[in-house]
């Protein structure tokens, strides 16, 4: 490691004493140090030569160091003058009587006046600010009638000139420590700027073999970096357009736009030379400043190919959804707008938690969200977080690592929050889930991050989520049941899916529809239902909701094999109902019970789910409210 250094490092000094140091120093350190003797007459250019010899970093002293980072393009450290170098020259002529003279730079001349304060001396400031300015700056302090002056490398130069107006001249003097300093910093920026030049061969590598066109900006939409396949799809060259603007050169991608913008663009479909292109644009943003801005192009048909690829894996692995919005049925003012709020909340990565009674719909809606959100061609998994035991259902969201228990299968298992990783999960029945699961649930939701079971390694992931209950989150996290933290990260987006019996204008189509999807199941030619059927169905409460309409009309089709389900089934489809009624047309249980139940949902409504509130408004206690709904399966 230390070879590499050997002759990248120069030290410029301008007197014998600090080149005996900087000698002393390279022979502690192991390293070979080019030390050489400069003036202020040849600083410029010898300071080029190093440069033009593979010098990478220069030590020098005060204003010399000042004039070389003015007029040569390489690293400088300079050895800095301290307050130590001058109460040391100031000491020596502690009874010296005559006027003093400091010329030197800004800095050194502020630190001084500090320190003059305190002493309380006759001092004299002539500021020099490049090394040009040393000659007039003594002049004037001749002219002041100076007789000691006090300043930096110059004055070995002109000294005689001085003793010739009887003027004293003392040098300030860097100590060994200042320069041993300085050549420490020296070979601490050389590692970490080879640091830096090697992590840009790698990420040049990446870029240069990506089948991805990328076109990299800065701040000011200058251009850093066009990698070969870019220079393809583009027909440029990347040496003609480094340190362009993009703006000027490639204005078709609006680089500068996004820089504006702060947003990133994603999937914009364009042409470029009679191909079209798929064109992702981001911003480049650190500590909230935005950096620059890089832009994506791949052809649309490789990303075609590839999507095809991806979604033929995810079909085998059952990653997929089958459901969209088109496939929900009903034209009803509640279902309207429950699909129309579902679709807002699609177009939104936000956490959403869908309510509802037992057979609503939960999934077919959470399916239908992802099939219309931007993740759409991304893996939909699904998980019934009440149909396995706690450490079972852990094992199959994080995975685990070969081992990491009895039974655990060698090669590990990928967990179901990794393979959902840039698309959506859906936990259904998250309510069912322990408290050890919760606090567990809870990190992934606020890091985006999971760990196998067995493994140490932090596992980071994009993931939407989409959670499912039938029971009220909100009372058991009153009850201790569940945790409020995760109840207010899960309950972002809201979804509450209305049941059947507030949208009977719906059930005369879903019949329907499940009439039909059970033909097919179950090879049958039912071709309806009579009248009297339709209007059972339409003033029946459904406490099972959809699954229970669709477990009924299933039974109806194997009694019936074909033709029309008629009026003589009504006495064994009243048999099947809930509320098991002989009578349906003088059935006033069943008139009772539906009223119920709608008052029980109207008031869980009114009350956001809160049973408390909700028994109040009902004129009843909270256990009979419970009881009551447990009855009618709410």
């Amino acid at each position: 490691m230390k070879k590499s250094i050997e002759n990248k490092i120069a030290v410029l000094l301008p007197y014998d004493e600090l080149l005996k140091f900087a000698e002393e120093i390279s022979r502690e350190t192991n390293i070979e140090i080019i030390i050489k003797k400069i003036s202020t007459t040849n600083v410029t250019k010898v300071a080029k030569q190093m440069k033009k010899n593979g010098v990478e970093i220069i030590i020098a002293r005060g204003n010399l160091a000042k004039e070389i980072k003015k007029t040569v393009d390489i690293e400088v450290i300079t050895v800095e003058l301290t307050g130590y170098e001058f109460l040391e020259a100031l000491y020596k002529y502690r009874n010296f009587d005559q006027p003093i003279g400091i010329v030197e730079n800004k800095d050194f001349i502020y630190g001084c006046k500090k320190i003059n304060k305190m002493l309380g001396l006759k001092l004299h400031y002539y500021q020099v600010n490049n090394v040009n300015e040393f000659e007039s700056q003594t002049k004037y302090a001749i002219e002041d009638g100076m007789k000691l002056l006090i300043g930096g490398s110059w004055g070995i130069e002109i000294r005689r000139y001085l003793e010739n107006y009887d003027i004293n001249y003392e040098m300030l003097r860097s100590q060994k420590p200042s320069i041993k300093h300085a050549i420490d910093t020296a070979i601490t920026l050389f590692h970490a700027k080879r640091r830096e030049k090697n992590r840009h061969k790698i990420l040049k590598t990446v870029l240069d073999f990506s089948k991805s066109g990328i076109v990299v900006v800065n701040h000011i939409d200058e251009i850093t970096s066009i990698n070969p396949t870019a220079e393809q799809i583009l027909r440029i060259d990347e040496k003609a357009c480094i340190g362009c603007k993009s703006s000027e050169v490639l204005p078709k991608l609006q680089l500068k736009d996004v820089i504006k913008s702060t947003k990133a663009e994603m999937g914009s479909i364009e042409d470029y030379f009679g191909s079209s292109m798929i064109v992702d644009r981001v911003p480049m943003v650190v500590n909230s400043e935005v950096k620059g801005a890089i832009a994506f192009i791949q052809k649309a048909t490789e990303i075609v190919t590839m999507g095809g690829n991806l979604r033929q894996d995810w079909v085998q692995r059952g990653l997929t959804t089958k459901y969209t919005f088109n496939d929900i049925i009903g034209d009803s003012a509640a279902i309207v707008s429950t699909i129309s709020l579902a679709k807002n909340y699609s177009h939104t990565d936000s956490t959403v938690l869908i309510t509802g009674e037992t057979g609503t719909g939960k999934e077919l809606f959470a399916q239908s969200i992802h099939s219309e959100s931007r993740r759409r061609n991304t893996p939909f998994v699904a998980i019934n977080c009440s149909a396995l035991p706690s450490n079972l259902l852990e094992s199959e969201l994080f995975g685990y690592i070969g081992g990491a228990f009895t039974g655990a299968k060698k090669s590990g298992k990928t967990g179901l929050f990794e393979l959902a990783h840039k698309g959506t999960i859906f936990l259904d029945e998250i309510g069912e889930i322990d408290k050890s699961m919760q606090t567990k649930l809870l990190r992934v939701l606020q890091e985006q991050e999971v760990m196998r079971i067995g493994d140490n390694r932090i596992i980071p992931i994009n993931v939407r989520i989409i959670a499912a209950t039938n029971k009220d989150l909100y009372d058991e996290v009153q009850q201790g049941n569940f945790r409020e933290d995760l109840y207010y990260r899960l309950n972002v987006l809201n979804l509450y899916l209305p049941p059947l019996r507030e949208r009977k204008s719906d059930i005369k189509f879903l019949m329907e529809k499940i009439r039909n999807r059970m033909n097919k199941k179950i090879n049958l030619m039912i071709e309806g239902f009579e009248s009297e059927v339709i209007e059972l169905f339409q003033n029946y409460c459904w406490p099972g909701n959809i699954r229970e309409l669709e477990n009924m009309i299933e039974k109806l089709s194997v009694i019936t094999k074909s033709g029309v389900v008629g009026a003589e089934l009504i006495p064994f489809i009243r048999n099947c109902m809930h509320d098991n009624v002989s009578d349906y047309n003088e059935n006033t249980e069943q008139t009772l019970a539906c009223m119920e139940i709608e008052a029980i949902g109207d008031a869980l409504r009114r009350n956001h789910g809160n049973k408390t509130h909700a028994a109040k408004q009902l004129d009843i206690d909270r256990t009979t409210l419970i009881r009551k709904m447990k009855k009618y399966g709410l």
